[in-house]
């Protein structure tokens, strides 16, 4: 075992990549170099292609890939590493496709032990049986690998459903997911100005599109508030995202009459969050899923009054203020969540109380809590 002073561990994680996973990285990273225990961080980035080959790709160059991802492996290995921590998400190993995915490959190749946070967990329902057939052989490589000593998880929906599918209990380690540090903001009327959102009521959903995010829920409650409401969506679509869902955001608000009164900022750089977060008058998370959501927690740490879905997740984070730190809805309920916006537009004293709620969640989970928790996980480890 080292000594007290000298943990170096090889952290597998994009670093240069425009993504939330990224973002979590560097902020995590910061706070666990911060540590006396911590000597160094080593990065093992994944390839910038992973996902993006076909499947015909990925079979025809298996071998190159086998053997890239082996090469990844051994990079986590290297000399006088203690601890070896992947940044799970399924794109970086290839995706969800038995065909294209080299999780294993790169696993086996890791010889300290594995720590693994899990940033998304895809469970085989409501898709075709083909999908789901994929699905749970992936899961089942990805996650059931006996040399992965601990898995990290953001929500008890999530270690429940990794216990489901067949870990030990023992090995799922739940962790609120942490909260980044916030910028000064402007005052909220010269950022509006910025915006060029003079005289509006501003809903913003923060962060990369996604379709789990529930961004037509927010049109359609769009369609039940004032005209001088807008919904601002402070984010483009993610690098790895190969649908149409953001032209169809764009042909449904088109078919709504509501282009005018939707925002859409595209990628928005770190410099620019504090302006957006200055002119939101009520964030809004009305997210069909999630695990664990560094979009929701960059609200949080700005302090922002959030109207949430009821999902799972939020309830939880929802019950360790209180008041609780967001206004739940019913997942999918474009007009419980219209009438949530609609009451609180007009109800200054609960939009404040939401405030403050947020800002007291936001210094309980600082990532400087999380990475002493790891640290002490790392620890329990290389004594075993």
């Amino acid at each position: 075992m080292p000594a007290e002073s000298s943990l170096r561990i090889a952290m597998f994680t994009p670093w240069k990549a425009q993504c939330g996973i990224s973002d979590y990285s560097r902020h995590l990273v910061e706070a666990l170099k911060a540590l006396p225990d911590v000597e160094d961080v080593v990065i093992v980035e994944p390839p910038s292609d992973a996902a993006k080959l076909s499947t015909w790709q990925a079979v025809w160059r298996r071998g190159a890939r086998r053997r890239l991802y082996q090469s990844l492996g051994q990079q986590m290995s290297r000399q006088g590493i203690h601890i070896a921590h992947i940044q799970h998400q399924y794109f970086f190993f290839g995706g969800v496709s038995p065909l294209k995915n080299r999780f294993l490959d790169f696993l086996q190749a890791v010889r300290p032990p594995v720590v693994m946070t899990v940033h998304e967990l895809a469970l085989p329902q409501d898709s075709s049986l083909l999908r789901r057939l994929a699905l749970t052989k992936v899961n089942r490589v990805s996650f059931l690998a006996p040399n992965l000593q601990r898995l990290v998880v953001h929500t008890e929906a999530d270690r429940v459903a990794l216990q489901n599918i067949g870990c030990d209990p023992d090995k799922v380690i739940r962790m609120p997911h942490p909260v980044p540090p916030a910028a000064p903001m402007p005052d909220a009327a010269q950022a509006k100005r910025v915006l060029n959102l003079q005289g509006k009521q501003v809903l913003t959903i923060f962060g990369f599109i996604s379709k789990k995010k529930g961004h037509f829920v927010a049109l359609e409650a769009l369609r039940q508030l004032p005209p001088n409401v807008v919904l601002l969506l402070a984010g483009g679509r993610h690098p790895d995202d190969r649908t149409d869902y953001v032209d169809q955001i764009y042909r449904r608000a088109e078919a709504w009459n509501l282009r005018d009164r939707l925002v859409v900022t595209d990628y928005l750089p770190e410099n620019s969050i504090p302006t957006v977060m200055a002119a939101t008058d009520i964030a809004l998370a009305p997210y069909l899923q999630t695990s664990g959501s560094g979009s929701l927690a960059n609200l949080l740490a700005y302090g922002r009054a959030i109207v949430a879905s009821n999902i799972p997740p939020h309830i939880e984070i929802a019950a360790s203020t209180d008041p609780a730190c967001l206004h739940l809805v019913t997942v999918g309920n474009p007009t419980a969540l219209a009438r949530a916006v609609e009451g609180l537009l007009g109800d200054p004293h609960g939009l404040r109380m939401l405030q403050e709620a947020a800002l007291r969640y936001a210094k309980a989970h600082p990532y400087l809590q999380m990475a002493r928790n790891l640290v002490t996980l790392y620890r329990d480890l290389l004594r075993r």
